[in-house]
């Protein structure tokens, strides 16, 4: 395809090698909404590397070096998390491309905007034994927002354009990559936002030319959308509650403009800060007039902020997981409520779940049982709340969806009087008896469970938090009183979790597929991205499965990062589970602990000093809180280190529960 119209050149790189080249006009399009990418070293992907080496130095975006690839994604994950904004994660190709699945997967689920880009053998290599080279176009499918690949070769084919010939040129490198990030943070009734995936196969020289002229060295070819200092950290604080990303906002507004679209500035999400907005209060006040029920809030991972603000306001009671932003304290959310779903008949928890007339979902909930009989139950009516699309659901959803907060207020009204009192109160009573339990337990072996050293860490910890899979996130769901002040923030808190010194505190997982690699890595890049000290609960073989997120290299900037492991000696979960009662049948005891309890007796403590990175081990709960205070005093990435035994955990919590039904 060929044009007469004259390019539209804004600066001069015709001296040097055509990988470099579309190396810069990709990134020049990325960087429009993409402020950090995470580079793993390599050969074929050394244009991009280049390219982003100029890029960085002109002050357009940070990079971030990992050795490892699939550190280098979730890296790339965390970032993402952290600010609402498209990440990115940049490899060579072959099996490096390969690593980056687990991380695609997590971000497809939960809705990240992850922006992986692989380098390729160009076209002419395929077929033909090349080294290193394996069919990576379409590798994602099925989990990515969109993809596109470029071949270098597309160039000459007048397929794709170094030299634009207008700002909005389609058929430009930079506009290709600037509509593929759009398409990660998009968000329409059909689609959520979500990873994306860019391969580009670069053909040899993959080095820049010497420069021919001092004055032809670095020009500023890489640009970002200008948004001044103030209106940068609004966007960043809107990100950490839950309501409009900064992505959202440059893709409507730096974007928009850049290619040419119509659009109009987003505006945030009720609850964004202390009042809901106009319409949102406007359909609280509505509900006033609508009929009085008895309804139960269920608050998964990522719930609607404006949910949380109707539940609130119209006196519902909230089950609410800790990542849901609804578990805060002074939101008056249901503690124990485990507990309460799954109260013999007769017992207070039984009486409040019989008379439960509907249920709200919101968010997607995804750590108790108990809540998924709730929601499965057929005699109760159980309704969806999802303003837009979710990644994690389709039409299989065996429940109404409610799309608007108007409806749903018309369905739901306010509570009926006492209602969310009664649920507090036995909630409230189960808590006193799960902290009573827990201390027993702590005086009679001398030591605290992992129960309550995760309880300990979640209450304690004023930095904000990053639970990891499996037990612990599920402990601290069970037995934590989560409070979001921070310090300098004392005093009366907001809905959208900031007090007067604007600090909110943010609670996060990886909560997409739940699994347990990428969590080190994930809380690195979050710690990151706020440019604070970030605090990572993790279980051992959680951390020994991610275990390379201590790999820096030593020209890299060291997160500002805790990392406390509840070490005891394998995978505790399972003992919780239905496998758990199979090892207590006779001879089945070894079988179990060697197929799911996977025992292990690694050193962290030799881990931490092979990776040159500060060690603690806390014997106590009191040593644990010294270790934990004072976070601003301490620099780059520790270990905290509990350990504590499995072998009782299961009857530790039937204690739980047995004490709890007496109530």
């Amino acid at each position: 395809m060929t044009s007469g119209r004259r390019p539209f050149r804004e600066f001069d790189d015709s001296y040097d090698a055509e990988s470099l080249r579309l190396a810069r006009r990709v990134i020049r399009g990325l960087s429009l909404t993409m402020r950090h990418v995470v580079l793993a070293p390599g050969s074929r992907s050394a244009p991009l590397a280049y390219a982003l080496a100029e890029a960085e130095q002109l002050g357009v975006l940070d990079v971030h070096m990992r050795i490892d690839e699939r550190s280098a994604a979730f890296t790339a994950l965390g970032l993402a998390m952290s600010t609402g904004q498209p990440a990115g994660v940049v490899t060579t190709s072959g099996t490096a491309a390969g690593n980056l699945l687990p991380a695609v997967m997590e971000a497809d689920m939960a809705g990240i905007p992850l922006v992986v880009i692989t380098a390729d053998r160009p076209e002419s290599l395929h077929g033909t034994g090349a080294n290193q080279t394996v069919w990576q176009q379409g590798m994602f499918a099925g989990r990515v927002r969109d993809e596109l690949h470029i071949d270098q070769s597309f160039i000459a084919e007048g397929q794709v354009r170094l030299e634009p010939e207008s700002r909005d040129d389609m058929l430009a490198a930079e506009t290709q990559a600037a509509l593929l990030v759009r398409a990660a943070v998009t968000a329409t009734a059909r689609s959520a936002p979500g990873p994306v995936h860019l391969n580009i196969g670069f053909a040899d020289p993959l080095v820049p030319e010497e420069v021919p002229t001092p004055q032809a060295g670095i020009q500023r070819w890489a640009r970002k959308g200008v948004i001044p200092a103030q209106e940068r950290e609004r966007l960043y604080q809107q990100a950490r509650s839950g309501s409009v990303s900064p992505a959202e906002q440059l893709e409507a507004a730096a974007l928009g403009e850049r290619l040419g679209f119509d659009s109009e500035p987003l505006q945030p999400t009720a609850g964004s800060s202390d009042q809901p907005s106009a319409d949102a209060q406007q359909t609280i006040d509505d509900a006033a007039h609508e009929p009085v029920t008895r309804t139960l809030f269920v608050m998964g991972h990522g719930a609607q902020r404006e949910a949380v603000d109707f539940a609130v306001r119209t006196g519902h009671p909230m089950l609410a997981e800790p990542t849901s932003g609804a578990r805060w304290s002074d939101l008056g959310a249901i503690q124990a409520y485990r507990l309460l779903l799954q109260a013999p008949r007769g017992s207070a928890g039984e009486q409040l779940v019989a008379q439960t007339e509907r249920v709200v979902v919101v968010g997607r909930p995804t750590l108790t049982r108990p809540v998924q009989r709730l929601i499965a139950r057929q005699d109760i009516e159980v309704l969806h709340y999802a303003p837009g699309a979710e990644p994690w659901h389709d039409h299989r959803l065996p429940r109404r969806i409610i799309t608007d907060l108007r409806e749903l207020a018309g369905l739901t009204g306010t509570a009926a009087a006492g209602w969310r009192q009664a649920w507090q109160d036995a909630g409230l009573a189960a808590q006193r008896v799960i902290d009573a339990v827990l201390r027993e337990d702590e005086q009679e072996h001398s030591a605290p469970s992992s129960v309550r050293a995760a309880q300990f860490v979640a209450e304690t910890v004023r930095t904000p938090l990053l639970l990891g899979s499996s037990s612990v996130i599920r402990d601290v769901d069970l037995t934590a009183v989560l409070t979001r002040s921070l310090p300098g923030s004392a005093g009366t808190q907001s809905l959208d979790g900031a007090g007067p010194g604007g600090r909110p505190r943010a609670v996060y997982a990886l909560r997409g597929l739940a699994g347990i690699d990428g969590n080190l890595s994930a809380a690195s890049g979050v710690a990151l991205a706020a440019g604070e000290r970030i605090t990572a609960l993790v279980g051992d073989l959680t951390f020994l499965h991610d275990v390379n997120a201590l790999l820096l290299p030593s020209t890299e900037q060291v997160p500002q990062l805790d990392i406390v492991v509840i070490n005891d000696g394998g995978g505790a979960i399972f003992d919780q589970l239905e496998h758990g009662a199979v090892g207590r049948r006779s001879g089945q005891a070894e079988s179990v602990e060697r197929l799911f309890g996977t025992p292990q007796d690694v050193d962290i403590e030799a881990l931490a000093d092979a990776y040159h990175h500060e060690y603690y081990f806390a014997e106590t709960l009191q040593e644990l809180g010294e270790a934990l205070a004072h976070p601003d005093d301490r620099l780059g990435m520790r270990i905290i280190e509990v350990r504590t035994d499995r072998v009782g955990l299961r009857d530790l919590h039937q204690r739980i529960s047995e004490r709890v039904a007496e109530l």
